[in-house]
């Protein structure tokens, strides 16, 4: 049974009335525009700078996250922050969220090891539509095991696909990839990927087509959140997929090879309202 639609309304807009949040570090400006051909790529798109940078952050040891706040002035809301992320998600409200609409396509790509994860920058093009407002894709990016869990279970790979608007507002969407058949396009991010920390790679296929990393379920979490690496920024619209996609476990075991662990432990929901989907 839906809950009333005038309960729901209210508590999303008191949930979301702080959502600005400035482009940081972690999160790219929005990619240059797309050359007039694709066939002749003689522009590269943005390169988006590296999650964080100096003062050196990891996932492990004295550069770990239980020290970032540390690390960096400009980092106290990794330890201070009301609403970092990831969290376990456990819905507080189930309602009839809108529906995002996906205007992803097959676009020219480039690959990033920025010492962090693998980096997949985009061109221009790609969007969400969500609330009537959208939000250009900017990069999308892995980490495992999923930062976020749901009902307590934790998936082997997140993608998280990073949008910002001309208001410099971030909406992230999170897919969840669990083990099963291969991904054609997985396969070929993770097969060109540089090895080297700070190296990019164009990718060998002319385009990437993005919507084959997407489920076939459009049904989502909602809630407030945080940047998941530092400075841990908050502010940021989070639509986590309730349907995984998959990806083979030789796949999986691929991207572990470049990083074995670049997950954020999990975060105090602090009575966070998380919304579920309910169509």
């Amino acid at each position: 049974m839906r809950i009333l639609q005038s309960a729901a309304s209210a508590a999303l807009a008191l949930a979301l009335s702080a959502s600005m949040v400035s482009a940081s570090s972690d999160h790219p400006p929005a990619p240059e525009k797309t050359p007039e051909k694709i066939a002749a790529i003689s522009a590269k798109p943005s390169i988006p700078a590296p999650h964080g940078g100096a003062p050196h952050w990891d996932y492990q040891g004295l550069g770990g996250p239980a020290n970032w706040s540390k690390l960096e002035t400009g980092f106290g809301a990794c330890e201070t922050g009301a609403t970092q992320s990831p969290i376990n998600l456990q819905p507080t409200l189930t309602a009839d969220l809108p529906a995002i609409f996906f205007n992803y396509s097959a676009t020219p790509t480039t690959v990033t090891n920025n010492g962090h994860t693998l980096q997949v920058n985009v061109f221009e093009g790609s969007s969400i539509m969500v609330d009537g407002k959208e939000f250009p894709l900017a990069q999308f990016h892995f980490h495992t095991p999923s930062e976020y869990q749901i009902d307590g279970k934790a998936f082997p790979l997140e993608i998280h696909f990073v949008h910002k608007n001309a208001q410099g507002v971030l909406a992230v969407i999170g897919v969840m990839v669990q083990e099963g058949a291969a991904n054609s396009e997985l396969e070929g991010i993770f097969g060109a990927a540089p090895r080297e920390s700070g190296r990019t790679q164009q990718l060998p296929d002319t385009v990437t087509d993005i919507r084959k990393l997407l489920p076939g379920s459009a049904t989502y979490y909602r809630l407030m959140g945080s940047l998941t690496t530092p400075p841990c920024s908050e502010g940021v619209h989070w639509h986590i997929m309730t349907t995984p996609i998959e990806a083979s476990k030789a796949q999986i075991d691929r991207f572990r090879t470049y990083f074995a662990m670049n997950a954020r432990p999990l975060q105090p929901a602090n009575n966070r309202l998380v919304i579920k989907d309910s169509r």
